[in-house]
């Protein structure tokens, strides 16, 4: 959906305080921005909005480069939303939203969205080839009468809180800090698949969740996690990694689901990462490997005893 599609169906009513970006993950730093967006609409009176676009850019300006999400589109509009956000505007990133002047784009936003003030970090910049800085967009602003505020970073640690910096720390699989950044736990969604069985050979049945393509995964390990599925929550011991006893190849998301027994096939899930306990490895054998699971199930039910 272009970008005057996409506001036009929106049908935004009366003046508007925009904030613009693809907000992976909906995190800290996001958050930060959020609540002054949703404080400045209120003094005005206005509709706080965000747009969001999917794909990120980076996709579609330098294709090739993998590109994985912390979260779903539909997750992060429901995110947004609970931060306060009215009305979410999704747009298709495109070469021609891309090629678009930062004329023509607040141009949109000001015929389409009654916009009276664009709200963004630092880095703010719209339009071909981020032509329009904050001190250009500031001067059009003057022009077509909306105003343009600047949010400063969120840090933490001295560290600016981004999307690509959370995504690192998943991929190393430490997802507790995960959780501190985005002010959530980490999840993944997808839906269960059938596998092959192995783990209701040896005593400890698994669901096996085939991951959404987009979704980061986090690092290979053993994790204590919580199931959710059709309005159901259990605690469980997760699995990411090839199975190396095995001698697999293919990496997967396994979950033990603690004081369980039902079939979970074909159901739409999502998997809240709690804590990593051990990296994955291999195992001389099956038995070893069940007395580790065992070890892992006592710990997962040890750690989740105080969480909620």
């Amino acid at each position: 959906m272009t970008l005057t599609d996409a506001l036009i169906a929106a049908r935004i009513h009366g003046p508007s305080v925009i904030t613009i970006g693809t907000f992976d993950g909906v995190h800290l730093g996001h958050r930060h921005l959020l609540r002054q967006v949703v404080e400045h609409a209120r003094a005005r009176q206005a509709t706080a909005v965000a747009i969001t676009f999917h794909p990120r850019p980076a996709e579609v300006l330098r294709p090739g480069i993998p590109s994985q999400y912390l979260c779903s589109l539909e997750a992060r509009t429901r995110l947004l939303r609970e931060a306060g956000i009215e009305v979410v505007v999704p747009v298709t990133f495109s070469r021609d939203l891309a090629a678009m002047s930062a004329l023509a784009f607040v141009s949109a936003l000001v015929k389409h969205a009654q916009l009276a003030e664009l709200v963004g970090g630092p880095d703010l910049a719209l339009g071909r080839g981020r032509e329009g800085t904050v001190e250009v967009l500031r001067d059009l602003g003057a022009q077509l009468g909306f105003a343009v505020t600047v949010v400063p970073v969120q840090e933490d640690d001295g560290e600016v809180v981004r999307s690509s910096m959370i995504q690192r720390v998943v991929a190393e699989g430490n997802v507790s800090r995960a959780a501190e950044l985005l002010g959530r736990r980490y999840q993944i969604e997808g839906e269960v698949a059938r596998g092959d069985g192995r783990g209701r050979t040896i005593g400890v049945p698994t669901a096996n969740v085939a991951v959404t393509t987009s979704l980061l995964v986090p690092g290979n390990g053993v994790y204590a996690v919580y199931f959710n599925s059709e309005g159901g929550r259990w605690p469980g011991a997760a699995n990411v990694g090839t199975r190396p006893t095995f001698s697999g190849v293919d990496r997967s998301v396994e979950v033990h689901l603690l004081d369980f027994d039902g079939d979970l096939y074909g159901k739409h899930c999502t998997v809240e990462f709690v804590e990593r306990l051990r990296p994955e490895r291999r195992f001389a054998g099956v038995a070893e490997l069940v007395e580790q699971i065992h070890h892992d199930v006592a710990a997962t039910r040890q750690i989740l005893s105080t969480l909620v």
